[in-house]
């Protein structure tokens, strides 16, 4: 687990965020204080995706939170190019950001799928293939133990 600052991903969202936020203030007040919010409150989400996905054992709840939280921003973002809220060119800018975000994020969920958790079993430093021995008592057990050696 590295720290989240040093991330790909969590630099581009961090980007993309600052982006988002500067694009929010620049909107229209009849999209400002609606659209533009909750723009901006799914970049917001995205990058605590990141963050505790990254901290997180079990990553797989938390990085299909974030596929979703993109396919959620990729609709905002049409919506507010749709409705003029935003140029073309901030447009491109914002879409090649959450493209990269997102191309990440599903190299992640890709890897996690193949590196599941795996949780130690009850028996899994039990050492294998060994017959029961007999303690010098007549007790059995599956271990080995352990005796002195008498000097010779």
């Amino acid at each position: 687990m590295s720290r989240t600052q040093h991330l790909p991903l969590y630099s581009a969202a961090y980007i993309f965020t600052r982006e988002i936020y500067r694009a929010r203030v620049k909107l229209p007040k009849t999209l400002k204080f609606d659209l533009g919010q909750e723009a901006f409150q799914s970049a917001i989400k995205i990058l605590k995706c990141i963050v505790i996905a990254n901290q997180a054992r079990d990553k797989d709840p938390h990085v299909s939170r974030l596929l979703l939280e993109i396919e959620v921003q990729w609709m905002l973002l049409r919506l507010l190019y749709d409705l003029k809220g935003i140029s073309e060119g901030e447009f491109k800018v914002l879409s090649e950001r959450l493209s990269d975000i997102s191309k990440q994020s599903q190299a992640w969920a890709k890897w996690q799928k193949t590196n599941p958790i795996t949780t130690p079993e009850k028996d899994q430093f039990k050492p294998k293939n060994i017959a029961p021995v007999t303690d010098k008592d007549g007790a059995q057990t599956d271990y080995p133990i352990w005796t002195p050696s008498s000097p010779e």
